[in-house]
């Protein structure tokens, strides 16, 4: 969205656009500066990032990441059986070291859970998974 923002803010800046006033610029720049405070987000993400794992009911995932991962980027795909999948990756310190986790959930209509974890591209078992859940709740 910022990429998309930029590109419009950049042709009416340069009067790309035939016939539009500075007023007519301004005024655009103005509502495009605007928009770009929304978070556009997939439906699938939206549940997972606004959703809650059952040990840390009070607090959402969204909020979670942005307190344990550096950079956590959101994002989905749908599966080969059909059914969503999210992504959350972000950076984590791992055994001492700087790594990038890559956390998927199944997305089933308003309900989700964490299925994979890999961590600098090693699939971790699901123990790994339940504790990393664990320390990024306990960061909030």
């Amino acid at each position: 969205m910022k990429k998309f923002v930029v590109l419009i803010s950049l042709i009416l800046s340069t009067g790309l656009i035939a016939g539009c006033s500075q007023s007519d610029v301004d005024n655009a720049t103005s509502i495009i500066e605007n928009l770009s405070d929304f978070d556009l987000e997939t439906p699938g993400v939206s549940v997972v990032k606004n959703g809650s794992i059952n040990e840390c009911s009070d607090t959402t995932l969204g909020e979670m990441a942005d307190a344990f991962m550096s950079g956590p980027i959101w994002s989905d795909f749908i599966s080969e059986s059909g059914g969503t999948v999210v992504e959350l990756s972000g950076g984590i310190t791992y055994d001492g070291m700087e790594v990038i986790a890559l956390i998927q959930f199944d997305v089933y209509g308003i309900e989700f859970e964490a299925n994979y974890l890999g961590i600098d591209g090693v699939d971790q078992n699901q123990i790994v998974l339940s504790t990393l859940l664990t320390k990024m709740c306990d960061a909030v």
